[in-house]
């Protein structure tokens, strides 16, 4: 007759053993000892200190793997932080270098940039909708680099047969983004920001909400800068005199909701960024760059 002290011994062990209590185990193998105890109980300890070896080993092997696994993804994580800087200085440069080409500053680009986001945080847009519009914000005018330097930097005003050249940098610039995978998300800006809300804009003459939502955020974000800002044909305008403007032409031009949304917020906008040196800019703007392309899907180490 079997023991029943060994019989809930082993039921003890079993249960240390479920809850991954390997080393309180260790005795069953004494209960394989045939010598001393039942053939039963010793050919039972038996299995089970068999097959505790064997959740041991493959517990190891599952350590191993792990581990692997860690290096892996941190190597991962170093690729794709690599490829989002390489990104991002690809997004500087191209707008930068149009930036250049158009006898303006690069300041612009960043000041128009940071105005997009200020308005899209204001109207609290979600993470990937502000990461299509600060694309598309600085590459805005990439169509540009295809037009030619005597209709582009013309001082005077263009004749109607060059403005119809001018408008063609939409599609030329929408062409660009869309051979890059990464910046398709700042097509809607590329291709629409001259659309006007009353449909009088170019080059499809979209009208309302039909316009993407993107570029009627930044359609603004653009106008404010160019009357706030100095340019070769005119001097900058004060922020009351840039306001008005843009109420005056709100109906036709922008969208109401989002000309009030940014409106509300103007005048700090314009206390704080408008006359920043071009270092102050690129330092608010990598702020933004670091929140909003820092926390896509894969988690990219910070630098």
């Amino acid at each position: 007759m079997i023991d029943n002290n060994l019989i809930r011994l082993l039921i003890s062990l079993t249960e240390e053993a479920a809850k991954g209590n390997y080393q309180e185990t260790n005795s069953i193998f004494e209960l394989t000892d045939s010598s001393r105890y039942p053939g039963e109980i010793s050919r039972l300890a038996e299995s089970f200190g068999m097959m505790l070896v064997q959740v041991e080993a493959r517990e190891q092997r599952l350590e191993r793997l792990i581990e692997e696994l860690k290096i892996k993804n941190k190597n991962l994580q170093e690729i794709t932080f690599q490829l989002f800087k390489a990104n991002i200085g690809m997004l500087e440069t191209l707008g930068n270098l149009i930036a250049k080409r158009d006898s303006d500053t690069s300041s612009h680009n960043y000041r128009v940039t940071v105005y997009s986001i200020q308005i899209a945080q204001e109207l609290q847009l979600d993470d990937n909708t502000v990461r299509g519009l600060i694309k598309g914000a600085f590459l805005h005018d990439l169509g540009k680099i295809a037009i030619s330097d005597n209709i582009l930097l013309k001082p005077s005003k263009l004749t109607p047969y060059e403005f119809e050249i001018m408008k063609t940098h939409v599609s030329h610039g929408a062409e660009v983004v869309k051979g890059y995978d990464w910046l398709i998300d700042a097509l809607d800006v590329v291709q629409y920001h001259h659309e006007r809300f009353d449909g009088s804009g170019y080059l499809k003459g979209l009208k309302g909400e039909d316009i993407p939502l993107n570029a009627r955020i930044f359609s603004i974000a653009d106008v404010f800068d160019a009357l706030t800002s100095h340019r070769p044909y005119k001097k900058a305008f004060s922020y009351d005199k840039s306001i008005d403007i843009l109420e005056k032409g709100g109906d036709n031009f922008f969208d109401p909701h989002i000309l009030k949304t940014f409106i509300s917020i103007s005048k700090k906008l314009y206390k704080d960024i408008c006359k920043n040196e071009l270092e102050d800019l690129k330092e608010k703007l990598n702020m933004f760059l670091e929140y909003y392309f820092t926390t896509e899907k894969i988690t990219i180490r910070k630098k």
